[in-house]
């Protein structure tokens, strides 16, 4: 699974590190970010981090508990956040 967070709506509660410093930091600017390792990443377009296994209920318990409701858990193999979110006008989903 990938994780990522939605900083226009994040309200900087830090809950997400509480439940998964591994995982999550809030920065200077008092908004969330996902990390890997010491690479925090602030760009929208590379926003998902991959969530180790050991690490999936705390990353779940983060997204429910989450006041701002900004943290996302994807599937392993989904598009970046940034494509997702983009208008597609005529697409056919295509089950592998």
């Amino acid at each position: 699974m990938q994780v990522w967070i939605d900083q226009d709506c994040c309200t900087g509660a830090g809950l997400c590190v509480d439940h998964c410093p591994d995982l999550f930091v809030v920065l200077d600017d008092g908004i969330g970010y996902v990390h890997d390792g010491g690479l925090v990443f602030t760009d929208a377009g590379q926003a998902a981090v991959h969530v180790p296994r050991r690490y999936e209920q705390a990353a779940i318990d983060a997204v429910e508990r989450c006041p701002g409701e900004c943290i996302y858990i994807e599937p392993d193999g989904a598009p970046p956040a940034a494509v997702a979110d983009a208008d597609i006008v005529d697409a056919e989903i295509v089950e592998p």
